[in-house]
């Protein structure tokens, strides 16, 4: 049993006694005396001799355990004050954890969750959701129902502030999926929901080295990416082309076999109609596939760093991009282009922002340190805290790959992708010359 167990215990107790000592007090039957103060005490001897004797070691005694008590009160007080935070801290994230669970995790409760984890991910690795997306952001071109790829959470501390993400969560990020949650940005929250959803979100952090080395592996994928799909898309063709021909070796079984129903027939036969739409679909998948590899070749690591980490907020279109989807670059806008969140960075645009001898390494020290609100940087500069920095997340060779990329490849890039469909027309997707 906890020391605060024990201490609740005893000062129940104390009352208890008191009460008891009220209640047989106002009890006794009045009797008719003369007022204590006018009654004669004991004499002078008596106070004096092992009545004093008494109370002087009583009060030596009560003396003595308030001398000790006191200093190992002090002595304990700063690790009660930290117990007491923990304790608070702990039911902040249990409430945290209930507000971001989603059907299945552990703390959810319908009547509260908001489903956090449906975007992005149990425990915050990053997820994807269905949505509507406005291509141009003015509603001039047909929206789209697209799948978006929501961030991690479990390395936002490593990015942003406290204050930071508390702004992300009240007034949600305007062009994307992530609405506003807080009362000051119109949602339904107030301040304690949304530093509850902090602080389960802090408890949910990686260490710098983990980050870095998810960043690796992620790096490691990226380079792979396009090999890995040409195969997946070759398994999908000869399945498909497996496919066409059990369905049509069916329908000839159906039609020979006078035991067949109408119902059978009419199966077999829309099954065998439909399987060439599917093989030309996969040898469709196929082709764009080899042509995004073809693409792909020659991809920078500088390149694929900033596709991992910046494209989200500096290239359009990028968080509903699927390269596996045909003529799927369609979506895009020109690398570094700038998108719903993140300024153009084309056009030598940052060697304008920082230059000079010392202007790579100011930009390389800006990445890992991100932008503050009001506060200045490069030339002519003005953070509005949304860069977040980069500096614990990716290592400092990561950095200066992205830094060069910035700097000296990204107008020479774009997302053209020569495609021949397999009905023998080719199509060149063009990415647009304008961010969002």
């Amino acid at each position: 049993m906890s020391l605060r167990n024990w201490l609740i215990i005893l000062n129940v107790l104390v009352l208890v006694g008191l009460a008891v000592f009220a209640f047989t007090s106002l009890r006794k039957s009045p009797e008719t005396k003369q007022p204590e103060n006018l009654e004669k005490f004991l004499d002078d001897e008596d106070l004096e001799g092992r009545r004093l004797e008494r109370v002087l070691g009583w009060a030596l005694l009560f003396a003595a355990v308030v001398a000790v008590a006191l200093p190992l009160y002090w002595l304990r007080e700063p690790d009660r004050q930290t117990k007491s935070e923990n304790y608070f801290d702990d039911g902040s994230v249990g409430r945290g954890q209930t507000l971001f669970a989603a059907p299945g995790m552990e703390g959810y409760v319908a009547a509260s969750s908001l489903q956090c984890a449906k975007c992005h991910g149990d425990k915050g690795v990053g997820g994807s959701v269905q949505t509507t997306y406005d291509p141009d952001g003015e509603g001039g071109v047909a929206l789209q129902q697209v799948i978006w790829k929501a961030p991690a959470l479990n390395t936002e501390l490593l990015r942003f502030s406290e204050a930071e993400v508390h702004d992300i969560i009240t007034y949600g990020r305007p062009g994307t999926p992530m609405q506003a949650w807080g009362i000051a940005g119109g949602g339904p929250k107030n301040e304690q929901a949304i530093n509850d959803l902090v602080a389960y979100i802090k408890s949910i952090q990686l260490t710098p080295e983990k980050a870095q080395s998810e960043a690796q592996d992620a790096l490691e994928t990226a380079r792979k990416q396009a090999d890995e799909q040409v195969k997946q898309a070759q398994a999908d063709l000869k399945a498909a082309q497996a496919d066409e021909k059990a369905a049509q070796d069916n329908l000839a079984k159906v039609l020979a076999d006078p035991k067949s129903t109408p119902k059978q027939k009419s199966d077999a036969q829309k099954a065998a109609d439909a399987a060439p739409d599917a093989t030309k679909a996969a040898q469709d998948a196929l082709d764009w596939a080899i042509a995004w590899q073809t693409s792909r070749a020659n991809v920078t690591d500088g390149q694929l760093l900033f596709e991992i980490n910046c494209a989200r907020c500096h290239t359009k279109g990028w968080s509903p991009f699927d390269p596996a989807q045909v003529n799927g670059t369609d979506i895009l806008g020109p690398p570094g282009g700038g998108g719903s969140i993140g300024p153009n960075l084309r056009d030598g645009s940052e060697a304008r922002r920082f230059p000079g001898k010392t202007g790579e390494q100011d930009q390389i020290d800006f990445v890992g340190l991100g932008s503050e609100n009001e506060v200045a940087y490069g030339v002519g500069g003005l953070g509005s805290g949304k860069m977040p920095g980069f500096g614990k997340m990716l290592t400092k060779d990561m950095i200066k790959l992205i830094v060069e990329y910035e700097r000296n490849v990204v107008d020479s890039t774009n997302y053209d992708v020569p495609f021949k469909s397999s009905t023998g027309s080719t199509t060149t997707t063009t990415t647009t010359t304008s961010g969002g």
